[in-house]
């Protein structure tokens, strides 16, 4: 269902901390800056990540490129069949930051007053669980799509050239991850990574729908005219999506990085 050739790696979460970084990466103890430290070492690394990395085996991730993606919704007012193949992402990387990790030092779980639903929305490296936000100007999806479905019982069918564009998108990033040891070195293995983009505007335009240019017209301004019902429906199925490509590319450090060397002891 999902394959990629090219794809944004684990840099919201800074997963190369513990390896014998460059001397402009910053790396960052679990104490009380722990949040303040990583927010700023990751923003840093995005600009010197943006072209790519050989040493650490990451690609260019501006613009990335991803293979192929497909997107269902099932519920009403949409349900929809999305294919995209030849994926281009632009400006993800550029206008993004990282805003909090949501960090929480251990010795907090003793104040009685704090109860399950605050912590469970909070990093907690203990419980292997990371939960980043961060804000994005920008996002810009172009692609060959191809599409069949309805939108409020309108049928709605085409293939051609695809552009999703989100504008001042806030994302939450939650690693959920277990330990296991090699060697007698702990490791982390991530068992689910969850994408959530809450964009302020959607800009939506799919060419040759219905192969018939005044009707694919009037259905691109009724997608933008209607974009937060558009969008509502389809973004779990780009999050889904996004978060199978994000996980499968943190594996590859976490599994290679000792635990300790990824977040440093105080």
């Amino acid at each position: 269902m999902l394959s990629f050739k090219i794809v944004l790696p684990l840099i919201f979460s800074l997963t190369v901390l513990g390896r014998d970084l460059p001397d402009n990466f910053e790396k960052c103890k679990r104490d009380e800056n722990f949040d303040k430290c990583l927010v700023e070492a990751v923003n840093k690394a995005l600009v010197l990540l943006k072209d790519g990395n050989k040493e650490f085996g990451v690609p260019q991730l501006e613009p990335m490129t991803i293979k192929s993606l497909v997107v269902d919704s099932g519920n009403a007012p949409i349900n929809l069949k999305q294919s995209l193949k030849n994926i281009k992402v632009n400006d993800l990387i550029s206008s993004s930051k990282v805003v909090r990790y949501r960090y929480c030092r251990k010795k907090l779980m003793y104040i009685k007053f704090f109860i399950y639903t605050f912590f469970s929305n909070r990093t907690q490296l203990d419980k292997h669980l990371i939960i980043c936000d961060s804000f994005s100007g920008k996002i810009e999806i172009l692609g060959d799509y191809t599409m069949s479905g309805r939108i409020l019982l309108l049928p709605i069918t085409g293939s051609g050239k695809a552009n999703l564009t989100l504008v001042n998108t806030k994302i939450e990033h939650r690693l959920i991850g277990e330990p296991y040891e090699q060697d007698g070195v702990k490791y982390m293995k991530l068992k689910d990574y969850k994408v959530s983009f809450d964009p302020k505007r959607v800009y939506i335009h799919f060419e040759n729908l219905f192969n018939d240019k005044v009707l694919s017209e009037t259905m691109n301004r009724f997608l933008n005219e209607n974009w937060e019902i558009a969008f509502n429906e389809l973004k779990i199925g780009y999050s889904k999506s996004f978060g199978k490509i994000f996980k499968e590319i943190s594996n590859r450090i976490f599994t290679k990085v000792p635990f300790d060397q990824i977040f440093l002891s105080p």
